[in-house]
């Protein structure tokens, strides 16, 4: 009787380790990781494949799956140690998904490979001492007490083990939001690449380049540019192969849109004006320009530039270009242009208004941002954290 009761909690133990560990993996894979399973794929494919996310988790979670039941073969590990068993699929995961955000050329992190062959190493020789030195633990007993404690000290250990991959896995949210936009834009879904971390307060250089590229094709970018957390200025409008750059997504494809001619050394600012002033540029290179000189507050740069490309008095000129010509025309005292627009005059002195309220200057900040987050006015006096 006693055998016939180890032998049952034995399967239940297994199986309840089994069903944690599967439906670990899905959700993580699945859910979290795919974008950049993607990326890997496309990378060390040279582009050549595309990763599906069924697919791909589904053969990941089998590989890992079979990798435990090869370690559960040699043994070792039992009764309240079992979960070790999952122990080597985890770590193949952990080398998986935590990769650099900044890579070049390697996705995986230098310190996982070296430090993986390390840990399994010292993890066969445990599992080798348990099995040969202490007879190997065996999972379960015949007291249901005993085995839901055994099966307890499992299930707890599993779970440090799935935050430990939660915490070595790339959970950086900026590289993420990256990714899934570059994707998108591979895909050519432009308004989906735009929706990705709208709430987000999290930005950087690349991600700005991306998000100015995809309102550029949908044809916005002087409407809605500022609705997002900027990050480096007009410098973030094209990549430059170090700091602003993309993952997996062809950059010639962002050049193609603006120019035959090739950057070369210029910063985005000097080719693009480069391009524009020898008729080499196509049509969007003119809202980059103008969204160029509002990302570096040189209005006097921006006006010369929108009079020349705009009927300013068209009620179709983009909201950025309306509320910075109103900036404009309030902060010189002898401007080139006088711009009246009725509905933005109200607001800007509505902004002013809301910004001379509060003296406390954070909690002016907030308030500002709060009502007047998305419009020109706000980044040009508060900027945002990642300028």
């Amino acid at each position: 009787m006693d055998s016939y009761h180890k032998a049952n909690n034995s399967t239940l133990l297994r199986s309840a380790c089994a069903i944690v560990f599967i439906l670990f993996v899905f959700i993580y894979l699945y859910f979290f990781q795919a974008d950049l399973l993607f990326m890997l794929q496309h990378v060390l494919s040279g582009g050549t494949t595309r990763y599906d996310k069924t697919i791909g988790t589904v053969v990941i979670g089998l590989v890992l799956y079979l990798v435990h039941v090869g370690v559960r073969k040699i043994g070792g590990f039992g009764g309240s140690l079992y979960a070790l068993t999952y122990f080597p699929s985890l770590l193949l995961l952990v080398v998986l998904t935590g990769v650099n955000s900044d890579f070049v050329e390697i996705p995986f992190r230098r310190l996982w490979l070296w430090l993986a062959p390390l840990l399994l190493a010292l993890y066969v020789c445990a599992a080798l001492l348990v099995r040969f030195k202490c007879g190997g633990i065996q999972p379960g007993t015949g007291v249901n007490s005993t085995f839901l404690g055994t099966l307890w000290k499992n299930l707890s250990l599993m779970a440090l083990m799935f935050i430990a991959v939660c915490l070595c896995g790339n959970s950086d949210r900026v590289f993420h939001y990256r990714l899934r936009v570059e994707r998108l834009l591979l895909s050519g879904n432009f308004g989906a690449a735009l929706r990705v971390g709208d709430k987000s307060a999290d930005a950087d250089a690349s991600l700005t380049m991306l998000r100015a590229y995809a309102l550029s094709r949908g044809k916005q970018m002087g409407e809605r540019l500022f609705e997002y957390p900027l990050a480096g200025g007009s410098d973030a409008l094209l990549p430059d192969g170090k700091t602003v750059r993309c993952l997996f997504y062809p950059e010639r494809q962002i050049f193609k849109t603006l120019s035959i001619r090739k950057k070369g050394n210029m910063s985005p600012m000097e080719y693009l004006r480069y391009i524009e002033s020898n008729g080499l540029a196509m049509k969007p290179a003119v809202d980059y320009i103008l969204c160029g000189y509002l990302l570096d507050r040189d209005l006097d740069g921006f006006v010369k530039t929108v009079l020349r490309k705009y009927d300013v008095s068209s009620p179709s000129l983009p909201r950025h270009y309306k509320e910075a010509l109103t900036l404009y025309t309030h902060l010189r005292s002898n401007p080139s242009i006088v711009y009246h627009n009725e509905v933005m005059d109200v607001d800007y002195a509505d902004f002013q208004k809301l910004g001379r309220t509060y003296v406390d200057k954070t909690v002016r900040e907030a308030e500002i941002r709060d009502v007047y987050g998305g419009t020109y006015w706000c980044y040009y006096f508060y900027g945002n954290s990642h300028d």
